[in-house]
This record gives C-alpha cells, structure tokens and sequence, in this order.
C-alpha cells in the first residue's frame, strides 16, 4: 500500500497541515528531511490530505 507513515510522521505532518494546507518547495524538503521521507511522500501525502479535507467538508454540506 505504498509506504507506512509512523505515528510521529502523521502527527507533524498533520500539525503543518493545520496552519500550512500548502507547501513551498523549500519547506517541502525541510519536511521531508525532518520526518526522513522522500519528498515526494510529502507532495503525496499533502496532496491526499487536501483531498480528504475537500471530501469531508462537501459531505457536512449535504
């Protein structure tokens, strides 16, 4: 299923999700060298995250 996140990875990635839906390249690859993943697992995830948040906000509409 692609790669596994741990707990940690999760809870900073959702931390900066929080106040930062969208990353700069530079903050991108800070990230990604602080939680050790690729960088296009933090493209990856943010992006999946932002769908979700899409997801979940157009079902509380209906």
């Amino acid at each position: 299923i692609g790669s596994a996140f741990t707990n940690h990875q999760i809870y900073e990635l959702e931390k900066r999700f929080l106040y930062q839906k969208y990353l700069s390249p530079a903050d991108r690859d800070q990230i990604a060298q602080q939680l050790g993943l690729t960088n296009a697992q933090v493209i990856t995830w943010f992006q999946n995250r932002r769908a979700k948040l899409k997801r979940d906000l157009e079902e509380k509409l209906y």
